[in-house]
Order: structure tokens, then sequence, then C-alpha cells
């Protein structure tokens, strides 16, 4: 009769804590579920303390901080209650699954289906690092790796490099596109919500027409800040994210230089919280061009699932033929509003495969959006450009390795009067 004695005596202090108001002391903190991950990965993103009263706030912000690394199914948390009437602070961890062989077909609006091979590593050696190393055949021809590490070294101090060779169709110009390229960066955090990262990009890239060639071989040192208050960054319920990448071009076969420069401000509110919570979302993604080099290559295009959607991907046809000129310019800006619901809460799945079993995580969204756009060849193009709009709803689906699979379907709508519909299939947030 000792044990259920020992629970009472638990049960009533809790609601003695509760009735007067006072938090329990945490004694010691807990993590269960981490077979691989190396347990300093998710201390290191825990900053409750010990030896002080229990606070939620503190201990949610813990949550969000684990599950934002991108390696669990599930991240919770509890307290605890002790005999010695303190409480163990204990966070759970549902690890999803760390090798995704891969020979699958793969689909993108503006290069069609393609076959992937290879694979991808999740969480190399328990270090949340990344290594992907595969190709894909088709509408894209590529193979290279990537590798990733969030924290090498330091305070949040990471690494990323990459090498690899690509070759496709442009979208809506008659070249091929043939790209070699060489990239390596570094960032660090500074807290939780201000992060900058710097590196530099080796690239040779070739348009390859029926008669003529252009030949670009450049060295691109760039650069990126981003101040970020969000809770989750897969499915954000509150907070902001602010993005800025620059790339600058220094050509070694032609005269001229080019920046490249891309700004992104998002805001998120849920006004009803919960597990089926309802979220709205907005963005506005400014895309600019400067320097001396202007060139049709380095146009930027509006339609499609990560443009303004409702609108289908542009086309050779329709840039040959005129049709729809204000949707093409060396600058761009896009706005978009977005109202999700939950539907099904995440959960987390495993299932049997010819590899050993897999685990991932399922759950449903719903979203009604309206996004607009404008394209021109400067900022007072664009102040002075009639926007294109796309008005739709869609579904999200949570996937491992990709956060999202998406499915839009919108209306789009240009001076007043309705142009066309579109489906798009897409991976991951729109923002």
């Amino acid at each position: 009769m000792k044990f259920p004695l020992i629970q009472l005596t638990l049960s009533l202090f809790f609601l003695v804590t509760i009735i007067f108001g006072q938090d329990p002391l945490v004694s010691e903190i807990q993590i269960i579920g981490n077979e691989v991950t190396k347990k300093y990965v998710i201390l290191r993103e825990i900053q409750h303390p010990t030896g002080v009263l229990l606070d939620s706030t503190i201990a949610v912000a813990d949550r969000n901080r684990i599950e934002n690394l991108g390696i669990y199914s599930l991240v919770g948390w509890q307290a605890v209650p002790l005999e010695n009437g303190t409480v163990r602070l204990k966070y759970n961890v549902i690890e999803s699954s760390r090798f995704f062989p891969v020979l699958a077909p793969s689909y993108e609006e503006d290069t069609g289906w393609s076959i992937v091979f290879g694979g991808v590593v999740k969480n190399v050696r328990g270090r949340n690092e990344s290594l992907t190393i595969g190709g894909l055949i088709g509408g894209v021809d590529a193979y290279g790796f990537d590798f990733n590490n969030p924290w090498i070294f330091g305070d949040h101090v990471s690494l990323s490099l990459g090498v690899g060779k690509h070759f496709s169709n442009h979208v809506f110009l008659p070249y091929e596109r043939q790209v070699s390229s060489f990239e390596i960066n570094i960032g660090r955090y500074f807290g939780y919500q201000k992060r900058i990262s710097v590196g530099f990009e080796y690239e040779k890239k070739d348009f390859i027409g029926d008669s003529t060639t252009s030949k670009y071989y450049y060295f691109a040192p760039q650069g990126s800040f981003a101040f970020d208050t969000r809770d989750i960054y897969n499915d954000p319920s509150k907070g902001i994210y602010i993005y800025h990448f620059a790339q600058y071009f220094k050509y070694f076969n032609i005269k001229g230089n080019s920046l490249f420069w891309t700004q992104s401000y998002s805001a998120y509110a849920s006004p009803i919280k919960g597990e089926r919570k309802t979220t709205l979302g907005a963005n506005l993604t400014l895309n600019s061009t400067h320097g001396d080099l202007y060139e049709e290559m380095f146009l930027y295009g509006l339609g499609g699932g990560y443009s303004v959607r409702g609108w289908k991907i542009e086309t050779r046809k329709l840039y040959e033929q005129g049709r729809q000129p204000y949707r093409f310019g060396f600058y761009s800006a896009v706005s978009s509003l977005e109202f999700r619901q939950t539907v099904i809460p995440r959960f987390s799945i495993e299932q049997p495969t010819l590899f050993g079993p897999v685990k991932s995580e399922l759950g449903l969204q719903a979203v009604l959006f309206i996004d607009g756009g404008v394209a021109g060849d400067n900022w007072n193009d664009l102040s002075k450009a009639s926007p294109m709009y796309g008005t739709g709803l869609g579904i999200r689906m949570p996937v491992a390795l990709a956060g999202n699979i998406r499915l839009d379907y919108g209306w789009s709508f240009y001076k007043g009067k309705a142009v066309e519909s579109s489906f798009h299939f897409s991976v991951g947030q729109k923002f």
C-alpha cells in the first residue's frame, strides 16, 4: 500500500501548490527517447535551470527549440513529481528516421518529372548533422552532395558546403542551363533570434541555345541576416521572421558585375490556440537585380506554387509571344496572406519498408490564401504596376525531411478580370 500512499501524497501536494499559486521546485532535468542523438545536442537547447521554481513559459520555449532542430517527429515536456516535493522536468522526443534511401519520382512545376536517386542521412553521428548524396534524372539531370552542421563549434557556429552539377531547360527562355558549383557558408546565432551567415559560391553557368551560347564564370561572395521570433519554424503560431540575402557576382569572363538581393518579411498569429489551432500568416518578398549587367537570363518571372498561386508557371511560348509582359522583370514583389486551420494534429508513425522501419509523421492542415505580385525593371516600375492576384485553397501534410507536402489550387485575376486557374504541388510552406 506504500505506492498508492505516495501517489496520494504527491497529488495532494500539487493540489495545494495549484490552489496557492506556488509552482514546484525543479530539482533535475531528464531527456527520454534520444536513442541516437547525443544528449548534449538537446541539453544545449534547454534553458530552464534547476534549483528554481518551474516556469512553464521557459519549458515550452525549450520544447519548441528542440522541435526546431528538425530531427524529431514529436517533442513534449512534463513535470514529474518526486517524493521530496520537487519535480523532474522531463523532455520526451521521438526521433525521425535517420537514413532515407531514395529512388523515387520527383515533380517540380518548372522542370516536370525526374527520378531521384541517392540517399539522405539526418542526424549524422547523433550531432544533428545532415548529409545528402545523389542526383536526379529526367526533367532535371543533376548530381552532387551537401553537408550541413548547424552547430559545429562555439556558440551556434554553423557550417554548410555543397558541390554539384545541374542540367535543365530554362523555364521560359530557349536555353539549356548547365551549372557547376561549389559553395561554402559559415553562420552564427546571436541569442536565438538573430543569425548571420557569410560565404561564397564559385560557379560556372552556361546557357546553351540552338545557335548561341552564353557563358558566365564568377566568384560570388554572399551573406544573409535573419531576425526570427517564430515559436515553431515549420508551422508557426506566433512571431515574425525577417530575412535578407545578398549575393555579389564578380565575373571572370565578361565585363560588369551584379548584385542580387532578396528581402522577406513574415508575421504570424494564432487567434485560436491548441492542437487544432487557427493561424493567420502574412508575407512580403522583394527580389531585385543591381549592377551593370541586365540580360534576360536574370529576369524574374511570376507564377507557380512559390510565387503568385493561381497563375501557371511561366512558359517559353508565353514569354516569346509577349502576351503577359507584366509577369517578367529584373525586380519583383510578391505578397501572401494565409488562413491556416489544423484539422488533424501532427502525430508520429512508423512504417515497414525494404530498408527497415521508417519513422515519419502525419497530420492535415487546411489553408485559404490570397497572393499578389508585380514585376518590372526598377522600383519605380513596381510602384506603378497593376498587381497580379491569385486566391484559392489548399492542404498541408507533414512529412519527414521536407517539413510539408503542399497542395494548392487557385484562380488568377488581372485588372479585375479572371485569367486562368492552376493546381500547384510544392514542398514546404510558402512562407
